[in-house]
């Protein structure tokens, strides 16, 4: 959520920041199960940062959902605006989480492989709005 002015003078209101706070202290914690392919831009939107929980019995992918989702998803959202999630892989062994783009309207931006998250571990993700329905993903 971007802190962007939301009155006639230009000016931040208190209601403002205090909102933006409070979602940046939530945590959503989502048990995926080990078939789940798609994340929903209704888990990503408003739900202050999100974690991702699998544990896989093969190599599975991860989908974000597409930049028109994510636009619409994320109402208050603004050019330069972000939110992140996590994705924990808590296979004891072999089994990687790939996390993929959606057919239209996010890029993933660095090495195919820094979007492989390998059993026993995981990694935060930053999604970066650079349209209204164009999302720039970053591995951090």
């Amino acid at each position: 959520m971007p802190l962007l002015a939301n009155d006639t003078d230009g000016a931040l209101t208190r209601k403002r920041v205090e909102t933006w706070a409070a979602l940046r202290e939530k945590v959503t914690v989502v048990a995926a199960t080990d078939a789940a392919t798609v994340q929903t831009a209704a888990q990503l939107a408003g739900a202050g940062r999100v974690v991702y929980t699998m544990t896989p019995t093969a190599a599975r992918t991860l989908t974000t959902p597409t930049g028109a989702l994510l636009g619409a998803g994320f109402t208050d959202e603004a050019v330069g605006t972000s939110f992140e999630f996590t994705v924990v892989n808590v296979a004891a062994a072999t089994h990687a989480i790939t996390v993929t783009a959606a057919a239209s309207g996010v890029t993933l931006v660095g090495a195919a492989a820094t979007f492989a998250v390998a059993a026993a571990s995981s990694a935060t993700y930053l999604g970066v709005f650079t349209a209204a329905n164009t999302v720039s993903i970053y591995r951090k």
